[in-house]
């Protein structure tokens, strides 16, 4: 099986074989692959403890859900795991639409798990398949996207064929997109009445990931263009292989987070996003709905910074104690890093929380990145006016139970709070 990993110039394999040349040619012409050096690769090689995973499709039971893990498998096969960096996300079928607008921009690989139960599978599928077979930027999604589905045991679909039976199926391509203008309301899960388990999804989508680092975001944020090979060879020039300058804490590097009007582009530099905040066209991520959950430290300060190069830096290190202790930022972590709690769920809120806790017990450092920011999908988000009946089932799990069972796995920290 082959492996990809880039190096500069001429997009030369690590393996010298002509199909690998020929997969690179392919890759290069149709997404713009941005190659790392040859010293950067080296390094990564070198210092960044992974090991490559296999890459085939398959299904089991887990907790009380099917998961058909890589269900429809991306065109890039096998990666090496120290070489790229994996978008790792959740959705339903009716949040599609965000798939290619968020791979024009990150080009590395996406691994998606999808929310699938009874009668949702069907349209599930078929918006893949329409964005595999119709969408104008579908080279992207065949190259890029791993789709892995899941349902739970009690509300299966009527049918359920094999990845290969599924990609014969032809899509309509002239009807619209069948993830657009969907009536909530009639959807299996809303009719049924099911919470969507949104840290299961988080967790399929990281634990299948090809890559040791991973975004771990919402497919609803895109990241700025030309991240991953910025971020390889920041790592490569300020993290890995400095002797005496490796931290004491766990690190991982965080993003900040903005939204736009629905009538504007979304940024794709610093500048052009200061331009729109001055403007009030741009506004930092939901402000209004749960300030104290996205400022973070120093948010002031990293929007009047002025970019001095692309290069990628650490503006500031922050910790999610104090002032910023209900903190959740969105970061470039690891598979490693602690998993989400899947008993909790979208409706639930607090979603989030568990793992930011554990991370603050442990001491993580969350170092934040200047020359990089997610923004959400156009269109600000305003305060909702109703609250799910879920959050008091929540709120009790966590403070009844979870809270104590970190405590048993984590221990405790003075500032730390769920």
């Amino acid at each position: 099986m082959l492996k990809l990993g880039f190096w500069k110039g001429n997009c030369r394999p690590l393996k010298n074989n002509m199909n690998f040349l020929i997969v690179i040619a392919i890759l290069s012409l149709i997404l713009n692959v941005n190659c790392l050096d040859e010293a950067t690769l080296l390094k990564l090689r070198k210092f960044v403890n992974c090991e490559d995973k296999g890459y085939k499709s398959s299904q089991g039971i887990y907790r009380d859900y099917w998961v058909l893990e890589n269900y429809i498998m991306a065109g890039h096969g096998p990666l090496l795991c120290f070489a790229n960096v994996t978008y790792t996300s959740h959705a339903d079928y009716t949040y599609l639409d965000n798939v290619v607008p968020l791979l024009e921009r990150w080009r590395s690989p996406l691994s998606l798990a999808i929310y699938a139960p009874g009668a949702d599978f069907g349209p599930t599928l078929e918006s893949i398949l329409y964005l595999l077979q119709c969408h104008p930027g579908r080279h992207l999604v065949r190259e890029l996207t791993s789709f892995h589905l899941y349902f739970n045991v009690e509300h299966l679909p009527q049918v359920v064929l094999s990845p290969k039976m599924a990609l014969r199926k032809r899509a309509n391509c002239h009807a619209p997109p069948p993830y657009v203008n969907v009536a909530k309301g009639n959807m299996y899960r809303s009719r049924t009445k099911l919470d969507y388990p949104v840290n299961l999804g988080r967790n399929i989508a990281r634990r299948a990931s090809l890559t040791h680092f991973v975004l771990a975001s919402d497919i609803e944020l895109y990241p700025s263009p030309r991240l991953v090979p910025a971020y390889l060879s920041f790592l490569s020039r300020h993290v890995i292989g400095r002797p005496g300058q490796q931290p004491t804490s766990p690190v991982v590097h965080a993003l900040r987070i903005f939204e736009v009007m629905s009538n504007v582009s979304v940024p794709s530099t610093k500048t052009e996003l200061q331009k729109l905040l001055k403007s009030g066209e741009a506004l930092p991520f939901h402000m209004q709905i749960c300030e104290v959950c996205h400022r973070g430290p120093k948010l002031e300060e990293w929007i009047n910074a002025t970019q001095a190069s692309d290069d990628l830096n650490v503006f500031n290190v922050g910790h999610r104690s104090d002032s910023d202790n209900m903190w959740e930022p969105i970061f470039i972590g690891t598979v490693e890093d602690p998993p989400y709690d899947e008993r909790l769920t979208w409706e639930g809120q607090r979603d989030k929380m568990t793992q930011a806790y554990a991370m603050c017990v442990l001491d993580y450092e969350f170092h934040i990145l200047d020359n990089c920011f997610l923004v959400h999908k156009p269109g600000i988000k305003q305060p909702g006016k109703s609250i799910f009946p879920q959050t008091r089932r929540t709120n009790g799990l966590i403070n009844k139970r979870i809270s104590r069972e970190l405590g048993i796995m984590y221990g405790f920290r003075a500032g730390c709070v769920i």
